[in-house]
């Protein structure tokens, strides 16, 4: 039975393994991180969601909606009310804006992202060994992949990490060309200019005359924020991404400025913070490689020379900024992991 060995349990590596999962294949997945999901991440606490990684999709995203719809996920639509606040301070004042007739609807996911995640897990049934950081990949006739204290070794490679990380932290022997180090080098990665924050309250607060959460801030903490409350669950939260210029700052020194900055907005009438968390994906290492460059959002993503196969067409790079359809989305990341996967049941006809 061929061997495919997976490196990344995030969405697109997952969508592999799920695309293979009646094949003659034989399935394993390196996770580097002690979870699944890589930058999809909802952290429950308190009984609520915290949505710290990728949340949003559309009607566009049809691959995305397509797998959600055969594993029959619930969504539901966004709900951004018909005002928004932008706030203009120290330049200006709070101000408050209608916000235009959305031209189509904009989704998330009813109990949080990582549901897709578990699902994913669950129907594909893949072992996945976490904890597993690649550090080469050596090919002679097969390959054999090394971590910190293991080898694994496969027939067949896909590589689900975003390609920038890929360039800076695997070796690869023999080497890839010069002209595809450069390109990975030069791959924006999706999320990694972004501080991910929620937050849940024991009140809905903000939900009055119109507005249910939308802000807009250029120059304070919160740069822009959305309602991410749930009726059925009792939720009250808040959901958004922080300024960058606050990167340095501890997360729980965040949470204070974000505290401080709501209570501002809505003149002190807020309500007791029951839980917050947010993430710093520059700062996640398994996202981002500590030396990488910054890049342009968005650059190289899509680039048809990302969906090349290497060492004899046994290798393919899958993370979402590799993929032909809405690449450095949710979307584009199940589009090339089910696109690899059929690609490798090509090979056992």
């Amino acid at each position: 039975m061929p061997k495919v060995l997976i490196v990344g349990a995030g969405l697109s590596g997952l969508s592999t393994a799920y695309a293979l999962k009646d094949s003659n294949f034989d399935i394993e997945i390196l996770e580097a991180r002690s979870r699944p999901g890589g930058r999809i991440y909802t952290k429950k606490t308190n009984s609520v969601h915290l949505e710290l990684g990728a949340t949003w999709f559309g009607p566009q995203h049809t691959s995305l909606l397509a797998l959600v719809r055969n594993l029959e996920i619930p969504y539901k639509q966004q709900e951004n009310g018909r005002e928004a606040l932008y706030d203009f301070r120290p330049k200006g004042s709070v101000e408050r804006f209608q916000i235009p007739t959305q031209g189509s609807p904009t989704f998330k996911f009813e109990n949080g992202t990582s549901e897709l995640i578990n699902k994913l897990k669950q129907e594909s049934s893949v072992k996945i060994h976490y904890d597993k950081v690649v550090k080469s990949v050596k090919f002679n006739d097969r390959f054999y992949v090394e971590t910190e204290h293991n080898q694994f070794e496969a027939d067949y490679l896909v590589i689900s990490i975003p390609v920038q990380l890929i360039a800076d932290s695997i070796e690869f022997e023999p080497h890839l060309s010069e002209s595809s180090k450069v390109l990975f080098s030069n791959t924006h990665t999706w999320m990694s200019d972004s501080i991910k924050f929620s937050v849940a309250f024991d009140s809905d607060f903000w939900k009055k005359d119109g507005f249910t959460g939308t802000l807009m801030s250029p120059q304070q903490i919160i740069q822009e924020m959305y309602d991410h409350s749930d009726v059925n669950t009792s939720q009250n939260a808040l959901v958004g991404f922080l300024n960058s210029g606050y990167s340095k700052l501890s997360e729980e020194d965040r949470k204070t400025q974000v505290l401080k900055h709501l209570k501002s907005v809505f003149s002190n009438k807020t309500a007791p913070s029951l839980s917050y968390a947010d993430v710093n994906w520059r700062d996640e290492k398994f996202t981002v490689h500590e030396k990488a460059e910054l890049l342009v959002p968005h650059q190289n993503n899509g680039n048809p020379r990302l969906r090349e196969g290497f060492y004899n067409n046994s290798l393919f790079f899958s993370a979402s900024e590799t993929a032909a359809q809405t690449p450095g989305y949710m979307d584009g990341a199940v589009h090339r992991g089910l696109e690899v996967g059929e690609l490798l049941l090509n090979k056992l006809t």
